[in-house]
């Protein structure tokens, strides 16, 4: 009888264990009722939807600057194209501004690629971001800049150094066309003159009026060049830091007034045939980038504070 009993005793603890083992698979087992454990659910996840462009290459369906992929269609033309304003580019010529008059330029209706950078009396330099943006306008854009240079350098103010001029991009966070699309905008970071070089960043202060209130002198001219823009009515819109973050770093100059003119005589020469052929619409891009001018993806909009509060020293001028 003491064997059987200790026999049965030994047999039930060796069993233990494995019924241990058991019950833990059982438990954690997944999908097993009665563990508490949930179902595992598989969901899909939606790929982002994609255009197929030339040679089955996938592209993005929203770019937000197409500049780069229209160039392909901008070439210069002897005359001016129906539909294009006749008036202006004979005042422009008249004022013996040297310039090419364009087709293929989206969104523009009288568009010029420049070879002055003094306009006005005022030079317009490249910013020390800006590479390869076209320097091309509308006209009337090119005949206000010129108007505004004497109202400029009554300020003191020397040089413009900009960013960007005809840009085919939208509003940012919108799809709505930017002025910059049309050619009647350009951007301005920094200015300079006898009272140095002043840029957005660093240079613009929060004293209201044409600078009268302003402590220092560069927060004073800045101020002025609002006033000498947009306050004289050459130009109806200047967004300023005062404005939206996205423009603490730039002005942002927009519709020019078309009640304001150059005075200037013009003579029959200055107008030019008009070309017969009418201007064919470029489609808003094929996506094929054109490495030597620009990046689509460039933009000067920066929600995330600046490592720096001014521009790079390279952005100066030498004799600043």
């Amino acid at each position: 009888m003491k064997y059987s009993i200790t026999f049965f005793l030994l047999f039930f603890l060796l069993a233990l264990p494995e019924v241990g083992h058991v019950d833990a698979q059982t438990k954690h087992a997944p999908g097993s009722r009665g563990s508490g454990a949930k179902k595992k659910q598989t969901v899909k996840k939606k790929k982002p939807s994609k255009k197929t462009g030339k040679k089955g290459k996938k592209v993005p369906e929203h770019v937000w600057n197409k500049t780069p992929m229209l160039m392909k269609y901008v070439k210069p033309i002897k005359n001016p194209l129906p539909g294009m304003d006749r008036e202006c580019i004979a005042r422009l010529r008249a004022a013996r501004i040297r310039f090419d008059i364009l087709k293929g330029v989206k969104g523009v209706k009288t568009p010029l690629k420049l070879y002055e950078t003094k306009l006005g009396g005022v030079v317009y330099r490249r910013a020390w971001n800006n590479k390869t943006a076209p320097w091309i306008l509308d006209c009337k854009t090119v005949e206000n800049l010129i108007i505004a240079g004497k109202k400029l350098r009554a300020y003191g103010i020397a040089s413009m150094y900009w960013t960007s001029a005809w840009r085919y991009s939208y509003v940012h966070g919108t799809t709505k066309l930017s002025n910059h699309a049309y050619g009647r905008a350009i951007d301005i970071t920094a200015i300079d003159g006898g009272f140095g070089y002043a840029a957005l960043i660093g240079g613009w202060e929060r004293c209201g009026g044409c600078g009268q209130g302003c402590p220092s002198k560069k927060g004073r001219a800045l101020r002025a060049a609002v006033c000498a823009l947009k306050g004289s009515g050459i130009f109806k819109t200047v967004y300023t830091p005062d404005y939206d973050a996205l423009h603490r770093d730039h002005f942002h100059i927009d519709s020019p007034n078309e009640a304001h003119k150059l005075k200037v005589k013009v003579k029959p020469e200055h107008y030019g045939k008009v070309e017969d052929k009418k201007e064919d619409t470029p489609p808003d891009g094929d996506k094929k980038i054109d490495k030597k001018n620009d990046d689509p993806d460039r933009n000067h909009w920066n929600d995330q504070e600046p490592e720096l509060e001014y521009e790079p020293p390279r952005s100066r001028p030498h004799h600043y």
